[in-house]
């Protein structure tokens, strides 16, 4: 079994790969869904047939894989990346139908069951890439070997469009994230919020000037689990701060990836915005630990 898992050549690029794959696949989706909400719902019909979008991610992702097992040119391979996330993001689109007896495009926790899926790639994702830094000289000599022999060819115009917008989206963060106090700024609101929501299950705050009165007992319940870490953080802070922000940061991946589970089932595709703050959050508290890597623990 070791000796087959030698044979194995890994690409030293999978990792941006499955990231522009996951990337236009969360982007598909969202973008597919708007177009749908506005226009109604239309449905791509010929007679007593009905073409359902799963059939195009499903096709567009076959277009995916003969491009990959056909030819070897990297920027050929990148954009099959970028295509198969857009056939997999129609394809999970539509798992709603495939889950309940009475195909409900609509029922309600798909959106939470997607959100899982994405959470669960991503995790096996990050695991690939930061497997990729052991990436042996062997497998380094073939990536080089393969690149160096095929001519460079011409990005398309979508990825050289994405490729744009990222470099302009790392500047911004970049920006932002330098302004002063901006970071600890956030992670105050944070932890603010956080213990906002913890008073809120034990009857200490009254929901109704927050945003937070249509949530359900098991959002709740993550949202307080995610507090009580803040808390441990807060009583961290008096002996290492370093330790604190490593708190605040474990409670913010609480809310990315267990009460924003509950939060999308209740909520839907408006729960985007309160996972964007998460994320922002998530943003600066990694940058502030990065940026601060070696202080001392006072």
């Amino acid at each position: 079994m070791n000796s087959r898992k030698q044979e194995l050549v890994r690409d030293s690029d999978a990792g941006d790969s499955l990231e522009l794959l996951i990337v236009a696949a969360i982007a598909t989706i969202l973008i597919n869904r708007a177009f749908l909400s506005l226009t109604h719902y239309p449905r791509i019909a010929f007679g007593s047939f009905h073409i359902a979008h799963m059939l195009w991610g499903g096709l567009i992702m076959l277009v995916s894989i003969v491009m990959l097992l056909r030819y070897w040119n990297p920027s050929l391979r990148r954009f099959a990346a970028f295509t198969s996330g857009i056939g997999f993001g129609l394809f999970i689109d539509e798992l709603g139908k495939f889950i309940t007896k009475d195909n409900d495009y609509f029922f309600q926790p798909t959106i939470a069951i997607i959100y899982i899926i994405f959470v669960v790639m991503y995790l096996l994702f990050r695991r690939f890439r930061s497997q990729a830094e052991s990436i042996s000289d062997r497998e380094m000599s073939v990536n080089t070997l393969i690149r160096s022999r095929l001519a460079v060819s011409e990005e398309s115009p979508v990825l050289r469009g994405y490729d744009y917008i990222q470099a302009k989206v790392h500047v911004w963060f970049d920006r932002m994230l330098a302004i002063p106090r901006f970071v600890p700024s956030v992670m105050i609101l944070f932890v603010l919020k956080s213990l906002a929501q913890f008073g809120i299950l034990l009857g200490w705050v009254d929901p109704d000037w927050l945003p937070l009165r249509s949530l359900s007992g098991l959002s709740l319940a993550g949202a307080v689990l995610s507090g009580s870490v803040v808390i441990v953080g807060l009583f961290r802070l008096r002996s290492s701060r370093r330790s604190a922000v490593h708190w605040f940061k474990r409670a913010i991946l609480l809310n990315i990836f267990v009460t924003q589970v509950f939060i999308f089932y209740q909520s839907q595709l408006t729960a985007i915005w309160g996972l964007g703050i998460d994320l922002l959050v998530y943003v600066c508290i990694d940058y502030y630990i990065r940026l601060h890597g070696d202080m001392a623990s006072d």
